[in-house]
């Protein structure tokens, strides 16, 4: 019997623009007044991100603290499109500065706004001397220009070019680069109470994340922290630490390790003492956060020792480290029987998955294909079905494993409360767990 899921997503190719990663690089920063160079309907795909931006917080009973900052669409129509929308962007400028009275506008230009041509730098330059008003205009065009990324970071150098400069920097201070759900999110919360402990203070997160007037703050910092992991997020903000430093004396550590799982974290913690000349204070919180984690082993092994647990994964070894579930799983206890592999595999990264769950699982573990005959016996013989999609068949405790990584201790104790509670359930029969 072959494994069927409810719904599965295979993207192989990334398509997106980079408008709303200009917009997303300022979205709260009190102060500014993003433009969308563009039709009305784009500033809706900026307005849908942050409205699911939104509904993540509330899923994950965090609260925001900020609000995000206007948007403005110039609307172009179809008649710009032969003629150029110049005029009209310029209206919508000088209606912004009227309505808003910003303290900077920044312009995000569409694909058709690239096609037609418009000069929308030199514009901005002459809006800027008519209207006293910075108009920090990217040149990126939509879908036409490096997608979400370039959008992001083109429009955060112009923000270091146009508003950092050197200063005397506060020794125990630390700024946060990147985005990763916000101020208020599990990542720099978790980054941030690990950092409080050592005697290092959060001075802000840039570059969404401050007021336009508190952007001065990132030059301050004695060192970078960057929130993110790996792909093209996580060499941007790379590239971003060291510009910081060679510009500004602020220090970072390329090669510090993110506080993803337990492991992760305890790396981390050590980077951190040696970032910021505190050994001793990160050896004292290194040994209470092992304190706090053996505790919460031993609460949860009563329940988790000796269960079976079958992977069951369908996402690619870039997308999805198996080796996080499966070190949460072993200091658990868990019997790993084996892992399933869902369709939608190149051969390649089909290979690279099974290499590394070889390496992972013990010896013997059988590693099927979902096709394969016997897919089902081995999912239907486990305790807990840990899978990254949700999966059709009857009877099977199945804990779906999210698409971004538990983190820290809090995370990490988190996920194991789950795993607890949902092996303590009496419920019959087939169930579903979100664990975060």
């Amino acid at each position: 019997m072959a494994i069927e899921t409810k719904r599965f997503m295979n993207k192989q190719t990334n398509c997106s623009c980079c408008m709303t990663g200009v917009w997303r690089a300022v979205a709260y920063m009190r102060g500014v007044v993003v433009v969308f160079h563009s039709p009305r309907a784009c500033a809706h795909v900026a307005r849908s991100m942050d409205i699911n931006s939104h509904l993540r917080s509330l899923a994950d009973a965090v609260q925001e603290n900020q609000h995000p900052v206007p948007i403005v669409a110039s609307q172009l129509e179809q008649k710009h499109a032969i003629f150029g929308g110049v005029e009209r962007l310029k209206q919508c400028l000088r209606a912004v500065a009227e309505q808003y009275h910003p303290q900077a506008i920044v312009v995000a230009n569409s694909c058709l706004c690239g096609v037609m041509g418009d000069d929308v730098p030199a514009l901005a330059r002459e809006a800027e001397t008519e209207l006293g008003v910075p108009v920090l205009a990217i040149n990126t065009y939509g879908f036409l220009d490096g997608e979400y990324y370039q959008g992001y970071f083109d429009m955060t150098a112009e923000l270091v070019r146009r508003y950092l400069h050197p200063q005397q920097r506060e020794a125990g201070t630390a700024v946060l680069l990147g985005d990763s759900g916000g101020p208020w999110n599990y990542y720099a919360t978790e980054v941030r109470r690990l950092l409080d402990a050592m005697g290092v203070r959060v001075l802000g997160q840039f570059p969404s994340y401050l007021a336009l007037d508190e952007l001065p703050v990132v030059t301050r910092a004695e060192a970078s922290v960057v929130l993110s992991n790996a792909g093209p997020m996580q060499q941007g903000l790379l590239d971003l630490a060291a510009t910081l430093r060679d510009q500004f004396g602020v220090a970072c550590m390329p090669d510090a390790h993110y506080p993803l799982d337990w492991d992760g974290t305890q790396a981390f913690i050590t980077d951190m003492g040696r970032l910021f000349g505190r050994e001793a204070q990160a050896a004292a919180v290194l040994a209470a956060e092992r304190k706090t984690m053996d505790e919460a082993v031993g609460e949860f092994l009563p329940a988790t020792a000796g269960k079976r647990a079958v992977l069951c994964i369908g996402r690619w070894l870039m997308f999805f480290q198996p080796s996080i579930i499966v070190g949460t799983l072993r200091r658990l206890h868990y019997e790993l029987a084996g892992a399933v592999l869902l369709p939608g595999y190149p051969e390649a990264e089909h290979t690279a998955m099974v290499t590394e769950l070889r390496r992972l699982l013990p010896e013997g573990a059988p590693i099927l294909d979902s096709t394969d005959t016997d897919a089902d016996a081995l999912l239907q013989s486990a305790d807990q079905v840990f899978t990254t999609h949700e999966l059709r068949q009857e009877n099977l405790r199945q804990v779906w494993l999210p698409l971004n990584p538990i983190i820290g201790t809090t995370g990490e104790i988190r996920f194991m409360r789950g795993l607890y509670r949902a092996l303590s359930s009496k419920r019959l029969g087939g169930s579903m767990t979100y664990v975060y």
